[in-house]
């Protein structure tokens, strides 16, 4: 059986890994007809270039492998079923779910390599990517740098900062004010510079003011040169979810985000918080409800004829990411609850994938 299952695997793994070279070659011409004007004009190098899309690719990851897995998926058992290598097995006294076994494994493999690059390396990178481009047309610095007004109502905190660099987490024109719980301030730093190292805030070159409990001053500012910041829970990632478009975010940043302003954004924008969130979460088990989708209709593809089988796993493929950017706009338009857009899809071509995959017996 171990033999088998090698044998399978390797009829899978060769095609899925000439697909996603192919389909990773496709997304870098077709972005660089897009952004070759900008790279001409700003003078790009090619080695700046192939930073670029060293960073762009993991982003694309989560939509390149999904698709690849499935085009796979077909090849190899219409190829096995067309050979009637499937038939051999199952006389063979090979039950249908030991032949799909590898084919299932292959699924979970790719669920568990999205959801890393999309949770951690993804959003990140895609972020970079495009403070790369803003440079490349602007020519300027400043695009790394952001203003950023920041509460933080857990703790208390309200921060008010002239520049942020995007790039090592450094500040400039800094004003912490940290609150009691009654709203008053209990005290003030006005800050020239901060670092974070060593998972904590270093302040530099500021002053630090108490206040009673009326709001007077309980005496002169002290100054400081620089001043461990140990006790602050507030994290760069925290300020990142200030200036990044959701699409550049992280599950957990979003989650982040969501718990620390549930009290500062509209209903309306919370819900849309939430959707995206949920939508994040969903991205990665696209390839098991694709997995599911490609086995019965690869089988079936063999013996039938390839076009009509390839039309029915795109349009299933399609039709799922259809239903669900249409039921996320009815979350986002409040019509139903937010988890039920981004979760409905999953959940219910999940269900018709595993009775196809039922019915193959």
């Amino acid at each position: 059986m171990r033999l088998l299952n090698r044998y399978l695997f390797s009829n899978l793994l060769k095609p899925m890994l000439y697909l996603v070279v192919a389909f990773s070659l496709l997304f870098i011409i077709g972005d660089l007809m897009d952004n070759a004007s900008d790279f001409l004009e700003a003078g790009t190098s090619l080695l700046d270039m192939a930073y670029y899309y060293t960073l762009r690719l993991p982003s694309m990851v989560i939509m390149i492998v999904p698709v690849c897995l499935l085009l796979a998926v077909l090849y190899s058992l219409s190829t096995l079923t067309r050979h009637s290598e499937i038939t051999a097995m199952r006389a063979s006294g090979i039950s249908i779910y030991r032949i799909i076994r590898p084919y299932m494994l292959m699924g979970i493999i790719c669920f568990a390599f999205t959801a890393v690059v999309n949770e951690y390396t993804g959003p990140k990178f895609a972020y970079r990517a495009d403070q790369f481009v803003e440079n490349q047309k602007h020519d300027e610095e400043e695009v790394y740098y952001e203003r950023i007004a920041f509460r933080n109502p857990t703790a208390n905190h309200i921060w008010y900062i002239k520049q942020f660099d995007t790039r090592n987490y450094t500040m400039q024109g800094i004003e912490l004010i940290q609150q009691r719980e009654d709203g008053t301030d209990h005290s003030k730093y006005n800050v020239s510079k901060a670092r974070w190292m060593d998972g904590r805030w270093w302040f530099e070159e500021g002053t630090v003011q108490e206040y009673d409990k009326r709001g007077n001053r309980t005496g002169p500012a002290e100054t400081f040169q620089i001043l461990e910041m140990r006790k602050l829970p507030e994290v760069p990632e925290d300020f990142m979810g200030e200036v990044k478009d959701p699409a550049y975010q992280s599950s957990m940043e979003l989650w982040n985000y969501i718990q620390t302003h549930q009290h500062l954004l509209s209903s309306k924008t919370l819900v849309k918080y939430e959707v995206d969130f949920h939508h994040r979460l969903t991205m990665p088990v696209v390839c098991i409800i694709i997995t599911l989708i490609g086995i019965p209709v690869g089988a079936h593809t063999g013996r039938q004829g390839a076009f009509a089988g390839i039309m029915l796993a795109l349009g299933m493929f399609f039709g799922f990411y259809a239903v669900q950017f249409f039921m996320e706009y009815l979350a986002k338009q409040m019509h139903i609850i937010p988890w039920v857009g981004p979760w409905g899809a999953v959940i219910a071509f999940f269900v018709i994938g595993s009775i196809m995959t039922h019915r193959m017996r």
